[in-house]
């Protein structure tokens, strides 16, 4: 599936609007660029011309200038392979790609082959997640990955001692390459399905884990609460500190607390508590 890449230069505050907008019409993955961000829609979801009136409803806020690329999946292995090198997290976690050396100095490795989908723990978001997954204890709890992108969340998971993982995600593609990294990981067990939250049955989860967007995770606090066993977790990321806020009083309604908020780069992440 190709998809519509979008390279915006404007200010932070400019972003920040702009990525609220453009979630609501499509745009499910967006990356920190030193001159502004760059936001990406399946193609099939491209507007242009709803794109178009977001961009020029906010020019007068100040200076946008916007590049339009259209990326076909089998560009993105080329893409992500120039520039994608090896991660390690917290001297715990050390994550590359199949074509990377091991490093047996790290607890935990994860191999990631990317290809179109996202989270590959190079964005803050991400790493964010993979820290906070190390704080709590894993063995023999159940995990709920939702919008799996790689997998990478859930194989964490999983190595560090879950009963039972399951991911999934809107794109076919990412469900795709997720299975395709369990084969790598030996993480096999862990399950992967096409759909949102709304296509899950009731099973109730220990934990569950969302680094999506701002917009989708408030649209779906619900039913992420209800997928919560009373004293499980959420973890949320994918929105900037300046939506923490938002995002603790809406889940509040849900009877998830606030226990831990951590952050990296403006971008956040929480870790809540179910009654």
């Amino acid at each position: 599936m190709a998809t519509k890449q979008l390279l915006i230069s404007a200010s932070v505050e400019i972003t920040d609007i702009l990525m609220a907008e453009l979630g609501e019409i499509g745009f499910d993955i967006f990356e920190d660029l030193d001159s502004g961000i760059a936001a990406y829609c399946p193609a099939a979801l491209y507007d242009a011309d709803q794109a178009q009136e977001i961009i020029d409803r906010y020019r007068f806020l100040g200076s946008i200038d916007v590049v339009y690329n259209d990326i076909e999946k089998e560009n993105w292995n080329a893409v992500w392979e120039t520039n994608y090198d090896p991660i390690r997290i917290s001297n715990e976690v050390h994550i590359r790609a199949s074509f990377h050396e091991t490093d047996e100095s790290f607890p935990l490795e994860i191999i990631i082959n990317p290809k179109m989908s996202f989270g590959t723990g190079h964005h803050q978001t991400t790493a964010l997640m993979v820290e906070a997954l190390l704080e709590i204890n894993l063995t023999n709890k159940t995990v709920l990955d939702a919008g799996t992108g790689t997998g990478i969340l859930a194989f964490v998971a999983c190595k560090r001692g879950a009963l039972r993982v399951h991911g999934f995600d809107i794109d076919s593609w990412a469900v795709e390459n997720s299975i395709e990294n369990a084969g790598l990981n030996d993480c096999t067990s862990v399950t992967f399905s096409l759909g949102n939250i709304r296509d899950e049955d009731a099973t109730v989860y220990d934990v569950l884990i969302a680094n999506i967007n701002r917009n989708i995770l408030l649209d779906e606090l619900e039913e992420y609460a209800k997928r919560i066993r009373s004293g499980g977790y959420l973890f949320l990321s994918g929105f900037y500190t300046s939506d923490v806020s938002l995002l603790a009083e809406a889940a509040s309604l849900h009877g998830l607390t606030l226990q831990v908020q951590s952050e990296k780069e403006q971008w956040a992440c929480l870790r809540l508590l179910k009654a």
